[in-house]
């Protein structure tokens, strides 16, 4: 049987790039559970490609990831089994979210255990991969004291305050990053691929701005801003690091500043801080309002604890070994005792891949 992963129209995941487990510039493939779901459904007689190799309108079975409007009124649709995987967060992809575009679905597979039913919606984990973990070791008191104190890798910031009722981190990002340089720049550092431009121009009040006033005005303003926001960043920001170094990076630090790009979402929890405990790197986490139903709290310091980043600091900065032990005592037996049923990508390919086989053996 002929099937399609419709995937957002992307180079890197089209041609069948997403099934490649190769990096995406410049960045760790995420995308691997999916070359895990290609092989599952495989051995069950389904041949799965993206849907420039396997047009809808030629496959009996039919996979939106993160791509809900093309299935809305599309022809091809009627006669096939359709089927939706949210995997990016409404931050991004708002329309996915959205219910209403469910209805054109068999079946919508999330990682919000909110939303399960077992009817429509049905629950899969965020997989993660755990082949990291192999090169796992402690933390010695010696390398703790050798350690700087804080790190954060990421390249999405929201410079401008979102609006009231989003769930967005990537300004909270910013704020943190902000502190950081302008207090104590000498103890935190930046490793980012690339910035876009548009995140150093941002600025609230600047639609209106280019509706107002001169063009030569508005970008005058906007060259300004964007000069010292990005010296801003510059003061902390140690450039690209390649995704098969980012642990080796990672075990140079004391803490992660491992904050999801939206928070409010029950069971989004990422590489973000899986690849602290990989590097034995204590983080700093904020996103799934949940984590401690999957991961201990013991495990990590919780951001939502503290009033300001000023708290934050304090907090880290005074922290001595016998503590941080504690928490990398803690790191380490959930470490050596990850499940790989609940958060590798095999295991969650069957999940997803089991409700579509039982739905075509109807």
């Amino acid at each position: 049987m002929k099937a399609t992963l419709y995937v957002v129209e992307d180079p890197a995941l089209l041609q069948n790039g997403i099934f490649l487990n190769e990096s995406f510039y410049g960045m760790k493939n995420s995308a691997f559970m999916f070359s895990s779901l290609r092989d599952y459904l495989a051995r069950h007689g389904i041949e799965l490609g993206t849907q420039d190799i396997h047009p809808p309108e030629e496959s009996e079975l039919v996979i939106g990831l993160d791509n809900c409007l093309p299935f809305q009124n599309a022809p091809w649709r009627e006669g096939r089994s359709n089927y939706l995987i949210l995997s990016e967060p409404a931050t991004y992809y708002p329309h996915n979210w959205n219910p209403a575009n469910h209805q054109v679905f068999d079946k919508v597979f999330t990682y919000n255990y909110n939303m399960v039913d077992n009817q429509r919606y049905f629950h899969y984990h965020f997989a993660i991969d755990l082949e990291e973990n192999n090169s796992f070791r402690p933390t010695s008191e010696e390398e703790f004291n050798n350690r700087k104190l804080c790190v954060l890798m990421a390249a999405s910031f929201g410079v401008v305050k979102p609006p009231k009722g989003s769930t967005s981190l990537l300004h909270e990002r910013y704020l943190t990053l902000k502190w950081f340089a302008q207090n104590h720049p000498d103890e935190f550092d930046l490793y980012s691929r690339v910035i876009h431009p548009k995140t150093y121009e941002s600025f609230r009040g600047l639609g209106v701005l280019q509706k107002l006033a001169p063009v030569a005005l508005t970008e005058r303003i906007t060259r300004t801003v964007a000069a010292r926001r990005k010296a801003l960043f510059d003061i902390v920001n140690r450039g690209p690091v390649a995704h098969d170094q980012k642990i080796p990076v990672l075990r140079q630090y004391r803490f992660n500043i491992a904050y999801e790009n939206t928070g409010g979402l029950p069971g989004y929890l990422t590489e973000k801080i899986f690849d602290s405990f990989a590097a034995c790197c204590v983080p700093v986490y904020w996103g799934d309002p949940d984590v401690a139903k999957s991961v201990p709290k013991a495990c990590f310091v919780d951001r939502r604890d503290f009033s300001s980043n000023q708290e934050l600091y304090q907090f880290l900065k005074q922290m001595q070994y016998a503590e941080y032990r504690q928490y990398t005592d803690a790191i380490t037996a959930f470490v050596e005792g990850v499940e790989q049923e609940k958060f590798g990508s095999e295991a969650n390919a069957r999940r997803i891949g089991d409700v579509i086989l039982k739905d075509l053996a109807r």
